[in-house]
């Protein structure tokens, strides 16, 4: 579970399912039925279903780059250095 303020430890006797499959809004997020939803320690992230391949790709694409930064920095290189020969920086833009 995750939470954002406050919640309750079970819902036990006080919860019921009221619909499935249907489009819900989290916030300012909306979430549609066969979206994938990836969570771990650090959040949750919404994937539409639709861009699923092109959000993988991008994400192996930093999962590579942040392999080459660690094995730059293993080999001696300063965070500087290995910012400037992999574009780093770059990762955190939008378009790449």
């Amino acid at each position: 579970m995750f939470t954002r303020g406050r919640f309750m430890r079970t819902g036990q006797d006080r919860v019921e399912i009221v619909s499935v499959n249907r489009v819900v809004s989290l916030g300012r997020v909306r979430v549609v039925p066969r979206d994938i939803i990836v969570a771990d320690a650090n959040g949750v992230v919404v994937v539409p279903r639709a861009r699923a391949a092109e959000i993988a790709g991008i994400a192996r694409g930093i999962d590579d780059i942040e392999s080459q930064f660690r094995q730059a920095i293993q080999s001696g290189k300063t965070l500087t250095q290995a910012c400037a020969e992999l574009g780093y920086h770059k990762l955190q833009r939008k378009s790449q």
